[in-house]
């Protein structure tokens, strides 16, 4: 397995993000804004449940002052269900002067290039 690298934009703001297969796992990256950073990582793990269903659960480690903590709880909960691997997600995105409608905007931005990621992780397994 290769790594997969995606590249998203969209009103001025740009997201990068990378997946590193770890023999059956994955290792992905989200940064973007004027200064990528490390902000918070998740680990993702899938359960079964009785019935089979596939579900997720994720740790989370947050720097202070940090608001990452949600975007890659939520990538590394989806992405380890889809995949049924650990997933461990790590981001930072940083964007001055940010309004609560334009941290919405990116925040969308990021889920909907997790989602496209998935699709290309899960193609590749």
């Amino acid at each position: 397995m290769r790594m997969l690298t995606l590249e998203k934009e969209e009103r001025g703001v740009a997201l990068s993000l990378t997946a590193q297969p770890m023999g059956a796992d994955w290792n992905v990256t989200i940064t973007g804004g004027e200064v990528p950073h490390l902000g918070a990582a998740a680990l993702g793990t899938p359960y079964r449940h009785p019935d089979g269903r596939i579900g997720a659960s994720a740790s989370v480690l947050v720097l202070p002052s940090h608001k990452e903590d949600g975007l890659v709880k939520r990538a590394a909960e989806r992405l380890a269900k889809r995949l049924d691997c650990a997933v461990l997600v790590s981001g930072g995105i940083h964007i001055d002067g940010l309004s609560p409608d334009g941290i919405a905007a990116v925040l969308a931005l990021a889920e909907a290039a997790v989602e496209e990621l998935g699709e290309r992780m899960a193609a590749q397994k």
